[in-house]
């Protein structure tokens, strides 16, 4: 274990996010960012964890919670760029039935 922080992502009034992407990050940083992006598409709360064997996501939202992994680094962007992608698939889905 670390003292580190991990890394908060926040949506700009502009549609963007801070921070930038920048792709000299260390892979975890990487993830979380992706995480965060993926929780701000979400709503849900996605915490990363490293660990030998992977990443590990501890993902909580409405009245449950849930942890997955290990994956590795390309298996933990596709799962984020799911739960992104099905976000705004739900938000269109929902905005179609009102």
């Amino acid at each position: 274990m670390t003292d580190r922080q991990p890394l908060t992502v926040t949506r700009n009034a502009d549609g963007s996010y801070s921070p930038a992407y920048d792709e000299t990050w260390p892979p975890l940083t990487e993830v979380e960012w992706s995480a965060g992006v993926a929780s701000i598409e979400s709503g849900l709360t996605i915490r990363v964890i490293e660990s030998g064997q992977g990443y590990h996501f501890d993902i909580s939202g409405g009245r449950g919670s849930s942890g997955l992994g290990p994956m590795s680094l390309s298996d933990a962007y596709a799962f984020l760029e799911g739960v992104r992608i099905g976000a705004q698939e739900t938000a269109r889905r929902l905005g179609e039935n009102r």
